[in-house]
Parts: structure tokens; C-alpha cells; sequence
């Protein structure tokens, strides 16, 4: 199993459409598509956004998004969010747990919903 810690940095002035699209879009997309999301944080002031996906191997990442990028909903979805120029740039790091980490020095997520 590897894991892919994904970083967006907003475009200047396309904060909150990249939020929008993240909201409406991206994320039932990856839930539809099958792409397992781990967790999701966003950094307030800059609005920067960072995620953690699974994958079984870094095969499957790299097939996995290559058909993302193909599918038509997707397709659609980047065409009506950038009319106006790109939302963000990116960049994506594979992370392995190295075979001397013991799964009891983990802490759990535990994911709330807030009201």
C-alpha cells in the first residue's frame, strides 16, 4: 500500500473557485471513481489544500489517475471551472511506510462531522 499527499496552491484570484471545485466536483468524483481518500485538510489563510489518497502501488496511482483525467466527467468539469485560466498548480509526493514504524505508535483519525 502507498499513500499520495497531494498539494493545490490556488492560482491568484481562483481561491474559492478551486474550493468550489474540490466541493461540487472533484470529490464525488473521486468517491464515484473509486479513488480512496484518507483525509483532507485546507491551510486558512492561503488557502492552500492537501490531501492523502491510497493506492495499492504506485502502478495503480499512476493508472488510476491517467483514467481520471480521461473520463468525460471529468473532461466537462475542467473545461467549465477554467474558462477563466488554470485554478491552481499542484504536485504530488508517494509516501511509504518505512518497515520500522509499528502500527500501535499510530494514532488514529478520527473523522467528525461538525453541525
Amino acid at each position: 500500500m502507498i499513500y499520495e499527499l497531494r498539494h493545490y496552491v490556488p492560482t491568484e484570484g481562483m481561491k474559492e473557485k478551486m474550493r468550489e471545485r474540490f466541493a461540487r466536483d472533484s470529490l464525488p468524483l473521486f468517491k464515484k471513481r473509486g479513488i480512496a481518500l484518507i483525509d483532507f485538510w485546507e491551510t486558512p489563510e492561503s488557502g492552500e489544500i492537501w490531501y492523502v489518497v491510497e493506492w495499492p502501488d504506485e502502478k495503480a496511482a499512476s493508472v488510476g489517475w491517467q483514467e481520471f483525467v480521461q473520463t468525460p466527467e471529468w473532461k466537462e468539469i475542467a473545461a467549465r471551472t477554467e474558462q477563466d485560466g488554470p485554478l491552481s498548480t499542484s504536485r504530488a509526493i508517494v509516501l511509504k511506510r518505512p518497515p520500522f514504524v509499528k502500527a500501535e505508535w499510530l494514532t488514529p483519525i478520527h473523522m467528525t462531522e461538525e453541525r
